[in-house]
């Protein structure tokens, strides 16, 4: 198994899809206004939810859930630097932690306050 779709929560959807493809460069595959955000990974979706409007009833189970999740994305070993650059260039503050010999992980906020990542596979021992 692996997982298709990572789950993350953001009261302001349009700061939400700002960030995630002006500052990640990741590809909208859809959404819905104040509802839903989805965006396309490789082999996997992220889904950006509205708590308020995802915990009302509808057509799929509610995804009742708050700000403040973790979610770590897959980084190539050679763009660590590359990438810490870029996010401080848009002014985030980057935590930058070493896992012995498996890589370095980038740690930094969305605009929701969701702790994300930024990871070789390597850190898992998966590369």
């Amino acid at each position: 198994m692996r997982a298709l779709e990572t789950c993350l929560y953001a009261d302001d959807l349009d700061a939400a899809e700002a960030f995630y493809t002006a500052v990640l460069g990741l590809t909208l595959h859809s959404k819905v206004a104040g509802r839903h955000l989805f965006f396309r990974l490789e082999g996997s979706m992220l889904l950006i939810f509205n708590p308020q409007a995802s915990a009302q009833a509808g057509d799929v189970p509610s995804h009742a859930g708050k700000a403040g999740g973790h979610a770590c994305l897959t980084l190539p070993r050679e763009q660590t630097d590359e990438w810490e650059a870029k996010l401080r260039g848009h002014g985030l503050e980057v935590t930058r932690y070493a896992w012995a010999d498996r890589g370095e992980s980038l740690y930094f906020c969305d605009p929701a306050g969701n702790v994300l990542e930024l990871a070789p596979p390597s850190i898992w021992g998966l590369e």
